[in-house]
């Protein structure tokens, strides 16, 4: 600013610095905010108005108590959570949620008791664009933990602030690690999905009997919303459509290559490149399910945008996770998986939960299958829509086959792949060997 609006500063007043806003003049003093000033200059205001709100708390929060309640954000509509809050108890943790909307001052709440070992969201689940939430945490120190189950750049696109940078982050998708220390993240894990628990008691449905089974959206919610203004060029969705025909995979990494013409955050390069992934990934799984169709009886759960991708499916509407699905996969002749192809090297639930429901899987060759035994993970993958009915009909009809394979996937997942182990390897992570 000009040097005269610093000397129109009245000058009884006086200029303070961070440190001096103890705790003990927060709570005597009469505050006034300037809201604008936080929305321009998150990472500056953004520490002060947190020190401000924990003064005026009861009692300060105890720094760095490792045995505290975790936080967890639950999202309404959230499948992932209720079973991360049976581990995370499981682990010997008591669990506060949050609500996914209006966090900060149910946090204020929780912050008021006991202090909490830390906070785990799920896709930046509670996470303001400023930070403040964050900023929050951070005066409080209560680490943030933050599982990316989705394209992780596809959240981080709408922070406007670099907070995320000093959180811990986690993702299914290894890809990701290099490119988000690339860009300043302090603490980035591989923490893969895993088994829920409910789908080692499923029971097989006897209507799927005989059957291919398929459960996903055509389109992820508000996908076009998303993608407003992107438009992959013509020329790089011919070139995607020839690789899927010769069974290569025009996945995000492959589009970031073509069209990135920025950082992956901030600015709209993770978008343009999302937008082409998610056309071809939509082309690729409606192939495969066309294929399938022409195989065997296919049960396809999920939403209309199907109905005329897959016109040979028998199309049902979306089910139950914890209640329908887990009967579904156990009764079905084969399920199919098809991994979308915004995680390079992604995982799906189904590459977990059919398995550990004593079902069968079927799944494209996503490069992320290198996380189990090349002896299992053989017979259940393909690369080309063509493969697709010799596969199934092998799987459906081969029962020494399909009994050798459930009985290893299982023994496998039961025994490495569960939500108890992820979320024991994520506090080990964020709270080191003082968690315990």
């Amino acid at each position: 600013m000009p040097d005269a609006w610093r000397t129109a500063i009245p000058a009884q007043w006086r200029t303070l610095s961070p440190e001096d806003l103890t705790p003990e003049r927060l709570a005597r003093s009469r505050l006034y905010r300037y809201r604008q000033n936080v929305r321009l200059f998150p990472s500056f205001w953004g520490a002060i108005l947190a020190r401000i709100q924990l003064a005026r708390l009861p009692a300060p929060p105890a720094r760095g108590n490792t045995s505290g309640p975790v936080l967890l954000v639950r999202r309404p509509d959230g499948l992932l959570e209720p079973e991360l809050a049976r581990a995370l108890a499981a682990c010997g943790r008591s669990v506060t949620a949050l609500p996914a909307t209006d966090t900060r001052p149910a946090l204020l709440e929780a912050l008021a008791g006991e202090t909490p070992a830390l906070l785990l969201c799920v896709n930046g689940a509670g996470l303001d664009p400023d930070g403040l939430t964050a900023a929050l945490l951070a005066a409080a120190h209560v680490p943030l933990a933050v599982w990316f189950v989705d394209n992780p750049f596809h959240v981080l696109g709408r922070f406007r602030a670099p907070f995320w940078k000093k959180a811990h982050l986690f993702v299914t998708d290894a890809w990701f690690l290099p490119r988000l220390r690339d860009l300043g993240a302090a603490s980035v894990h591989h923490l893969p999905l895993a088994a829920s628990s409910h789908f080692f008691a499923a029971r097989p449905d006897p209507a799927v009997a005989g059957q291919a089974l398929f459960v996903g959206r055509s389109a992820f919610p508000e996908r076009d919303a998303f993608f407003a203004g992107c438009q992959p060029p013509p020329a790089l969705t011919a070139e995607a459509r020839a690789m899927l025909a010769r069974g290569e995979r025009p996945d995000f990494g492959w589009w970031t290559a073509r069209r990135a013409s920025g950082p992956l955050w901030p600015g709209p390069a993770a978008r343009a490149a999302g937008c082409g992934a998610e056309a071809a990934g939509l082309a690729w799984r409606s192939a495969c399910l066309t294929a399938a169709a022409a195989a065997l009886p296919l049960n396809l759960y999920g939403d209309a945008g199907w109905r005329e991708r897959v016109p040979a499916a028998r199309l049902h509407a979306p089910v139950d996770y914890y209640g329908t699905l887990p009967g579904l996969y156990a009764g079905a002749a084969v399920t199919l998986n098809l991994t979308s192809l915004l995680l390079p090297r992604g995982l799906t639930q189904r590459h977990f939960d059919v398995w550990a429901a004593g079902g069968v899987l079927l799944s494209d060759a996503t490069p992320g299958l290198d996380l189990f035994p090349a002896a299992l993970t053989r017979p259940m993958t393909f690369r080309h829509p063509d493969e697709l009915a010799g596969r199934l009909q092998d799987l459906a009809g081969d029962a020494t086959l399909r009994a050798e394979l459930t009985a290893g996937w299982r023994t496998l997942v039961a025994e490495g792949h569960t939500y108890e182990r992820r979320l024991a390897r994520l506090l080990d992570a964020v709270l080191g060997a003082d968690h315990s």
